[in-house]
C-alpha cells in the first residue's frame, strides 16, 4: 500500500452460513480478511459458488456475517455501508421510470433540494454517455445502455467505493469490453468519485484488464487463496507478454483452488493410504462436456480456454471443471491455458449414442474411484450397495469434499455410461447389468 493510499474499509475474519432445508447448516465464507484500499480496483476472482457475491454484500450493508465484523474507516459497520453504491449484474431498472428517473433512484435517501439532485442527475448521465436519452424507458434501451444506466445511478450519490457484482457478464462481447475501458477511465478520473472500485468477476482477463488487486478466491467454502497486486500500466493489452504471463499466473491458481492435482493430504492422526489417489469428479454435466469437445474440434482440435468460455457463455470455474472433467476422461489435454484434443476424445464424438455409452463406460473404469466402487459393489451378494455406505466411503476416500454432491455426480455419469443404476426408493446404487459382462481394460 503506498502512502497515497488509505483503507477505506476491511472484512475481520469473516463468515457466513445460510440455514437450508431440513436444519442444515451451509457455510459459504470461511474466515475473510480483506482490505479494500483508496485508488484500487480491487476484483474479487474465483469460481461458482465460492461466495464472491455475498462477501460483495456482506461489505456493502445488505448481508451481516455470521461471524466476524466488517470495518468502515476504523468504525464497525452497522447497517448499509455509506461509502458505496451497487451495481448489479441484471441492470435491476425500474421499467416505468425513464433514464433520468432511474438514475435519480440512487439519491433516495438523501438530503438533496431538487436543484441540487438535477445537477447531479444531468452529471452522471452525461459522465456515461448517455445525453439525449434522458426521457427514454429501459424498453427502448440495449443491454449495454442498460447497463449505462445502472452505472450512472450508482455514480449519481458520488460514492467513495463503487461496488459492481459481474455487471459485464449478461452483454455482448464487444459491450462489455467497451464498457470495462469506461469503467477504467471513470476511475481514472482524480478530479471525481469513485474513489475506487470493488469488482466480483468469474473472468481472469477481465480481472487483469481492470484490476490493480486481484484477490482469488476458493469455493466450499469460500476462502482466499491469494491475493495478488497488478502492477500493469494502463492502457493494458490483452495480447502483450506481461498481460498473458499475469493471466496464467492466476489461471494456474485457480485450477488447482478449483481441483487440486496434487494427492488428497490425509490428517497426520490419520494412517496414509496405499495405492493410487482418488480423483475429485467436477459436479459437471455429459451434454455441457460433449457441446465443450464439439467446440474445441470446431476449433480445428485445439483452442484457448479463455475463448471457449466466452464462446460458450459461461463461467470461466465452470469451463475449467468442464475441461478437468474431460481431461480424467483421458478426452483433452490441457497444458497452459490451452485445450487439445485426443484420440479418445474424437472417438467419443465421432460415435453414434450407443457406442459414445461404450466409450464412456471404458474411461470410466480408468478412474480409481469407479474401480474401488465397483470392486465394492461386485463383493456384494446383491451387487447392491445402500446410499449411505457409499458416502460413509467416499467421505473416506476424498475427505475434502461433500460425498453427497460427489455421489450425485458419480450416479448421473455411471448411468449414462450404462455403468452403474440407482434405485431412489431403496436409496441403493448397483451395478449396471451391462457392466458386470464388460471387460474392465
Amino acid at each position: 500500500m503506498t502512502k497515497s493510499q488509505e483503507i477505506i474499509g476491511e472484512l475481520r475474519n469473516v463468515s457466513q452460513t445460510f440455514s437450508q432445508p431440513g436444519g442444515r447448516e451451509l457455510k459459504v465464507l470461511e474466515n475473510i480478511s480483506l482490505e479494500v484500499r483508496s485508488h484500487d480496483i480491487t476484483a474479487l476472482l474465483g469460481p461458482s459458488g465460492c461466495g464472491k457475491s455475498t462477501l460483495l454484500r456482506i461489505f456493502t450493508g445488505l448481508i451481516a456475517p455470521t461471524s466476524g465484523a466488517v470495518v468502515v474507516h476504523g468504525q464497525p459497520l452497522h447497517g448499509l455501508n455509506p461509502a458505496v453504491s451497487m451495481v448489479f449484474q441484471s441492470f435491476a431498472l425500474y421499467p416505468w421510470l425513464t433514464v433520468a428517473e432511474n438514475v435519480a433512484m440512487g439519491l433516495n435517501g438523501r438530503t438533496t433540494d431538487a436543484e441540487k439532485r438535477q445537477e447531479l442527475v444531468v452529471r452522471a448521465v452525461d459522465r456515461v454517455g448517455l445525453e439525449g436519452f434522458e426521457e427514454a424507458y429501459p424498453k427502448e434501451l440495449s443491454g449495454g445502455m442498460k447497463q449505462r444506466v445502472g452505472i450512472a445511478r450508482a455514480l449519481v450519490a458520488q460514492p467513495e467505493l463503487l461496488c459492481m457484482d459481474e455487471p459485464f457478464s449478461g452483454l455482448d462481447v464487444l459491450t462489455a469490453e467497451n464498457l470495462r475501458v469506461e469503467v477504467v477511465e471513470l476511475w481514472r478520473d482524480a478530479t471525481t468519485d469513485p474513489n475506487s472500485v470493488l469488482l466480483v468477476t468469474h473472468n481472469i482477463q477481465e480481472a487483469v484488464f481492470m484490476a490493480t488487486r486481484i484477490v482469488v478466491l476458493g469455493a466450499n467454502p469460500g476462502q482466499i487463496r491469494m491475493v495478488l497486486d497488478n502492477p500493469l500500466p494502463y492502457p493494458r493489452d490483452y495480447h502483450d507478454p506481461q498481460f498473458i504471463a499475469v493471466a496464467d499466473r492466476i489461471h494456474d491458481i485457480l485450477t488447482n483452488a478449483l481441483i487440486p492435482d496434487e494427492p488428497v493430504v490425509v490428517p497426520a492422526t490419520a494412517a496414509p493410504r496405499a495405492g493410487p489417489r482418488y480423483e475429485p469428479l467436477p459436479n459437471v454435466h455429459l451434454g455441457e462436456m460433449t457441446g465443450l469437445l464439439e467446440r474445441v474440434e470446431q476449433a480445428g482440435g485445439t483452442a484457448d480456454i479463455f475463448d471457449l468460455a466466452v464462446e460458450v457463455g459461461k463461467e470461466f470455474g465452470r469451463v475449467l471443471s468442464l475441461v478437468k472433467m474431460a481431461e480424467l476422461l483421458d478426452f483433452v489435454d490441457s497444458p497452459k491455458h490451452t485445450v487439445v484434443l485426443t484420440a479418445p476424445g474424437r472417438q467419443f464424438l465421432d460415435a453414434k449414442v450407443n457406442e459414445r455409452k461404450r466409450v464412456l463406460n471404458r474411461q470410466l473404469r480408468t478412474l480409481h474411484l469407479f474401480q474401488q466402487l465397483i470392486e465394492l459393489l461386485q463383493a456384494q451378494e446383491t451387487g447392491a450397495l445402500d446410499e449411505d455406505v457409499v458416502l460413509e466411503e467416499l467421505a473416506v476416500w476424498l475427505p475434502g469434499l461433500r460425498p453427497q454432491s460427489l455421489f450425485k455426480t458419480i450416479v448421473r455419469w455411471g448411468r449414462y455410461a450404462e455403468l452403474l443404476g440407482y434405485n431412489a426408493d431403496q436409496r441403493q446404487v448397483y451395478l449396471d447389468r451391462e457392466s458386470t459382462s464388460t471387460t474392465t481394460p
